[in-house]
């Protein structure tokens, strides 16, 4: 059962004293073993990081969300050695399962009330809610001083995401996005091999995924449609455990909408990022990395279907990239929808992979068949038969490549998570964004990183920082 509240909870009182007012203030400044091994423990001496846990004892941690993906993240944080103390989520049929494997925890409908009242009892916190909820939640984590791992994408907006890496650097704690092919050994082969000169000077990359769904087939997600009707025939009540109104959280105050939750948002602009921002954060992420893809540049968009309201049926998002130091100009274009790029003659059968990227150097080609960047090769297949004098590992690895065991075990004074929030993934979750920008926009934005904005389309800056809701 849900502890007893110890002083006022109402959820507005918290939203304005929690949220709001942090939310204001920051953007102003901003614009393997089971359990951790003891040997961090003199690392943590030298750890940037603050409020770090000692390894005699486990990371207790809070979950906000559950069910679905939520429940992913608190099997395998549960699974690297984590204690579960708290769990929250809006929709307690949805969650039974999570709440059914770990009777002694806490739970909550509103994070707000749980970080409130868990505060001295929880180090870390999850985050994997619906897009439009992680800044709020992971911002009052980590105001709190709470360690925190959120699912991709980062954030809702850009804006967001400077303000979250504003804030984890100033509260200087562990942080962690859940794009886990950031942790593989492809993601750091990818990056090696660039680095060494491999295929050459890379001057073009494409990347590619079939989200949200091939067109004429049925869709992983609805896009390219109008806004619900939520009186429309035969549409399902309200589940009696859900609470609609802690769903929408930051969102526009709406009827219940039918069929939204629990996965169709990822459509809408209101509480979603399309397929950019369900995919975008794992397949672009080793290009972004491997070429130093941050910064300034030009983004073009079309698309297929996209409206005020919803993300499009397919678009394909060309970024014209400038030189980076020593780094020439690069050409980067995505495809989504069952879109893709010509294949390369080098690849023989012809058939490129549902997700993927290809790597164009001035001596070759490079082939990554997956979402995650799980593997990589050159081709043709000929030429990686005879890479066998290849570079040196020079990339530290991740144990296990898992992202969980990463993010506790830097909590326990181990080495910086690769995906933090600091030093990463802001970067990365900005780079995705630019190319929802460009599709909600309508038009060709030049986004000046210095300033946040694209001077050409001050249209754009109601979508780079939203407004909210208090709830």
């Amino acid at each position: 059962m849900k502890p007893r509240p110890a002083r006022s909870t109402n959820p507005g009182d918290l939203s304005r004293r929690h949220f709001i007012k942090t939310a204001a203030a920051a953007t102003a400044a901003a614009f393997g073993a089971p359990f951790i091994s003891r040997a961090w423990a003199a690392a943590g001496a030298n750890s940037p990081y603050s409020n770090l846990v000692p390894a005699t004892r486990k990371v207790r941690l809070a979950g906000i969300g559950v069910g679905g993906r939520g429940y992913s993240n608190l099997s395998g944080l549960a699974e690297a050695g984590a204690e579960i103390t708290a769990l929250c989520d809006v929709h307690f049929e949805r969650a039974s399962r999570g709440f059914h494997e770990y009777p002694g925890a806490a739970r909550y409908r509103d994070f707000r009330q749980m970080l409130d009242e868990m505060d001295g009892k929880i180090d870390a916190v999850y985050v994997s809610t619906p897009d439009h909820m992680h800044f709020p939640a992971a911002l009052m984590a980590i105001e709190r001083g709470k360690h925190v791992y959120v699912e991709k994408p980062l954030t809702h907006t850009i804006g967001e995401a400077r303000i979250l890496k504003t804030a984890a650097a100033k509260a200087g704690v562990v942080t962690q996005m859940g794009n886990q092919g950031h942790a593989n050994e492809g993601t750091r082969l990818i990056k090696e091999w660039i680095d060494a000169g491999v295929i050459g000077t890379v001057r073009e990359v494409h990347s590619w995924t079939n989200r949200p769904g091939i067109p004429g087939n049925r869709p992983v997600w609805p896009q390219g449609i109008p806004w619900p009707d939520p009186k429309a025939k035969g549409a399902k009540p309200q589940p009696p455990t859900l609470d609609w109104n802690l769903w929408l959280g930051v969102a526009p105050k709406r009827e219940y909408i039918p069929n939204i939750a629990p996965f169709n948002w990822r459509g809408f602009w209101d509480y979603g990022c399309g397929a950019l921002g369900d995919m975008g954060c794992h397949i672009m992420d080793a290009p972004y990395w491997a070429l130093n893809l941050g910064g300034s540049c030009k983004v073009t968009a079309t698309q297929e279907g996209g409206s005020a309201v919803c993300g499009p049926l397919a678009s394909t998002i060309t970024y014209d990239i400038p030189a980076r130091g020593s780094l020439p100009p690069v050409k980067y274009v995505w495809y989504d929808g069952g879109r893709k790029p010509p294949a390369p003659k080098e690849l023989g059968d012809g058939k490129l992979a549902i997700g993927g990227t290809l790597y164009l150097g001035d001596k070759g080609i490079m082939y990554s068949d997956s979402d995650y960047s799980n593997s990589v090769k050159l081709l043709p297949d000929s030429k990686m038969k005879e890479f066998t004098n290849r570079p040196a590992k020079t990339i530290p690895r991740v144990p296990k490549a898992n992202q969980h065991l990463e993010f506790l075990t830097a909590i326990q004074g181990g080495p910086k998570p690769g995906s933090n929030i600091v030093d990463y993934s802001a970067g990365l979750t900005e780079f995705v964004s630019l190319g929802n920008l460009a599709l909600r926009v309508g038009k060709p934005v030049e986004w000046d990183a210095a300033r946040g904005i694209c001077p050409d389309a001050p249209e754009a800056q109601i979508l780079i920082q939203k407004n909210y809701r208090v709830y």
